[in-house]
């Protein structure tokens, strides 16, 4: 029975995608390329990249609607002995270890508010969304889509606050020879893997295809639909921490996020986008489960 529709899969993609990425890099970014043009622009191309390996494994995923992702695609075109190397590397460096990776990230934020070490509600939180994954793929789906939406929410939120902060940064984003010139520049190109960092995920809604509804359909949007959604969202957001942090305070920063919710939101900020991070892990690794 497939059970997963237009909506999950989309809530599915987004939630694997959407991570700890794109509230940390641009601290990297900003330290070579320092106009608001070309910064958007890396983010924006970013999510051209990401369409076009969307629209990659929409036609596979059309084509073969099973579950698998790489080692359905790859046994296929290729060999099988290729398919079963790709999905071991999928099980344990495209799966296990991103859940880890994100149960640390949600631990790190979420000790902040709750009364937990922060390994200790890493393993509360990644024994619970087993558990509810495991209960019924009707109660996944659910969950799912709730917390995607509860993320998507939260972000769209924070963007709105960026737009009525009264005291913003005075940085252009309109293009300039300045901007196209840092376009060119292998700054811009390293950057470039930061950026593709926080787009990996486009492709998890191949990886449940045998569960999705109208495979031949919804695959294809799931892909399509989800990765806009999220290029929008980060071009958005690295627009409002640009809008509200001077680029000199943002260099070499890893909390992106909590300083621009400290500028915004003053000093309860910093654990206002804690809280906001660990529901973003919470929704990664519901996904990657």
């Amino acid at each position: 029975m497939r059970q997963i529709g237009l909506v999950a899969a989309i809530a599915i993609l987004v939630s694997n995608m959407v991570g700890t990425g794109v509230f940390t890099s641009l601290g990297l970014q900003v330290a070579e390329t320092h106009t608001g043009f070309a910064l958007l622009a890396l983010w924006g191309l970013g999510g051209v990249v990401a369409l076009c390996g969307a629209a990659c494994y929409s036609e596979l995923g059309a084509a073969m609607p099973r579950s698998g992702g790489e080692y359905v695609y790859l046994g296929e075109i290729f060999h099988p002995f290729v398919g079963f190397l790709g999905g071991w590397v999928s099980l344990t460096v495209g799966f296990a270890a991103p859940i880890a990776l994100s149960g640390i990230a949600f631990g790190h934020y979420a000790s902040v508010f709750l009364p937990l070490s922060p390994r200790q509600a890493s393993l509360v939180a990644i024994v619970m969304l087993t558990l509810i994954h495991a209960a019924s793929l009707r109660l996944a789906r659910w969950f799912q889509i709730g917390v995607t939406s509860l993320i998507v929410a939260l972000i769209i939120t924070f963007i709105g606050a960026a737009i009525w902060y009264p005291h913003p940064v005075p940085i252009s984003f309109a293009p300039s020879m300045a901007g196209m010139r840092e376009i060119g520049t292998p700054a811009f190109a390293v950057s470039l893997i930061y950026v593709s960092y926080a787009y990996s995920g486009w492709n998890a809604a191949s990886y449940v295809a045998g569960e999705i509804a109208e495979p031949q359909w919804n695959i294809p949007r799931a892909l399509g639909f989800g990765t806009a959604i999220v290029t929008v969202l980060y071009v958005l957001l690295n627009w409002a921490f640009l809008r509200t942090v001077p680029i000199p305070r943002l260099t070499g920063v890893v909390e992106v996020g909590a300083l621009s919710a400290a500028q915004i939101f003053g000093p309860v900020g910093e654990r206002i986008m804690s809280a906001v991070i660990a529901i973003v892990m919470i929704g990664s690794m519901s996904g990657f489960v």
